[in-house]
């Protein structure tokens, strides 16, 4: 998803294309290209985050983040130290109504939507956390792309 280009109509062969391409780069091996769904990637680009993408005043992937958090939102227990938390956001953009915009790749293989939100509803609303403190300004959606489901979920505003 990282080394799509956000003004390019994609189609199944250019998206196998695409994959061919990253293995002579060696950016990724033969054998991870093997496990890519070439039809999970063209819905992507078929989604709505992918269309408001086209259009975003500024698009960012794959950035590391740092926040320090108290140790209590994390465990639920009275302690009084904080912890540090480390993480990459799969991407985040600015779409053309100016709304800041996060959302997270996910390939789990679920049963329902609702499972697939309450597992990452937490990590999640760290990022946004992170995001909103890195920027100075709010978060104003919360996605995650299931590529086994095929569409994005809103998780928080």
């Amino acid at each position: 998803m990282q080394k799509l280009e956000e003004g390019k109509t994609y189609d199944i062969g250019s998206v196998k294309e695409l994959i061919a391409n990253l293995v002579e780069k060696e950016i990724i091996t033969p054998k991870e290209a093997e496990n890519i769904n070439p039809m999970s990637i063209l819905k992507f680009t078929q989604s709505k985050i992918w269309q408001d993408m086209k259009q975003a005043k500024e698009i960012q992937k794959e950035k590391p983040f740092y926040i320090t958090i108290p140790a209590k939102e994390l465990y639920q227990e009275e302690v009084s130290e904080d912890i540090l938390v480390q993480g990459i956001m799969d991407l985040y953009y600015i779409n053309q109504k100016d709304e800041l915009v996060l959302v997270d790749y996910k390939t789990d293989f679920v049963e329902t939507e609702v499972d697939l939100m309450n597992q990452y509803q937490k990590q999640l609303s760290l990022y946004k956390k992170a995001l909103e403190e890195a920027l100075q300004r709010k978060v104003n959606y919360v996605y995650i792309y299931s590529t086994f489901l095929g569409k994005e979920l809103e998780v928080l505003k």
